[in-house]
């Protein structure tokens, strides 16, 4: 059983003993419950995105497409495209975190209640409630003794009515679920697969020094988002407490996971012809990142 399937239960067993909702909120005293709302109690899991063989991408960047072939065939031999120097791996951190939020709550309120054309009278608890004529919209006027007298007569024949049934209490419960990621400039979104598609290959880290890969360079770039940040981030998407409560029993913040990703771009500098071209891959795939991503890894390695 889940944390806020227990807690579900927890009240109902409660409300079941104690009978009344009044009692139920003098035995809860402790409305905040889970580990989001101190970041300190998160263990955060460490994860680095498993790079190709720098073979395999030193070949990619040197000829990305047939006709980069093509033009090299026909080139004497010291005009081939060629490595100009070492590559680097840069990467940049990426967070993940998955959660939930939940929050049982008092709330006033009334009820209009329907019934039945024939009934003439209502009592509840020992008191006699008020019967009233629905009204069309836009026909609603000034309450006048008139108009009173005709709504009693028409309480006789079978036009619609009802009554009002005013200072109920209602247990009440928001519940969300999401997830969202962080990226190492600031972006957020609601999907991992849209930054960190599922085929490439993860691996669970322990010390940085698993991130270095015999014959490259290595770099890790910044993130302008700390662990507490990113947790307060999430707080300000999922929770959202109820604006109109009497009184807030339960109010849970849980963080299910928390994950920081390191994602490798590599970068190699190819001779082509007379001019250096510097050449950034994603290091998972292979493929060419988007300008935007490009650009963050020159600035990393100062092009």
């Amino acid at each position: 059983m889940s944390d806020h399937e227990d807690m579900r239960a927890h009240i109902i067993s409660r409300l079941e003993r104690l009978q009344t909702l009044d009692k139920l909120a003098e035995e809860i005293s402790s409305p905040r419950r889970g580990n989001g709302w101190d970041p300190s109690k998160i263990a955060e899991a460490v994860v680095r995105v498993v790079p190709q063989s720098l073979d395999k991408l030193a070949r990619k960047a040197v000829r990305p497409g047939i006709s980069s072939g093509i033009v090299d065939f026909f080139r004497p031999a010291y005009a081939a495209s060629r490595l100009a120097g070492p590559p680097t791996l840069v990467y940049f951190p990426l967070w993940h975190v998955k959660g939930y939020y939940e929050c049982f709550y008092l709330r006033d309120t009334g009820y209009k209640i329907r019934v039945d054309k024939d009934v003439v009278a209502v009592e509840i608890d020992g008191e006699t409630r008020d019967l009233m004529i629905e009204e069309p919209e836009g026909k609603i006027g000034p309450d006048t003794l008139g108009l009173r007298l005709k709504r009693l007569s028409r309480l006789l024949t079978g036009e619609k009515r009802y009554f009002n049934l005013s200072n109920a209490i209602e247990l009440a419960m928001r519940h969300k679920r999401t997830e969202m990621y962080v990226t190492s400039d600031g972006r957020e979104g609601s999907t991992l697969e849209e930054v960190l598609p599922n085929s490439w290959r993860t691996q669970r880290m322990f010390e940085v020094g698993h991130l270095k890969v015999e014959g490259a360079a290595t770099k890790i770039a910044a993130s302008k988002e700390t662990k507490e940040r990113v947790v307060q981030r999430f707080q300000e998407r999922v929770v959202r407490i109820p604006e109109t409560s009497r009184q807030i029993l339960s109010n849970t913040f849980v963080i299910d996971e928390l994950t920081q990703y390191y994602v490798p771009y590599v970068h190699f500098p190819v001779m082509r012809g007379t001019r250096i071209d510097h050449v950034v891959l994603y290091a998972a795939s292979a493929e060419v990142p988007d300008e935007r991503e490009c650009k963050l890894v020159r600035n990393q390695l100062g092009l």
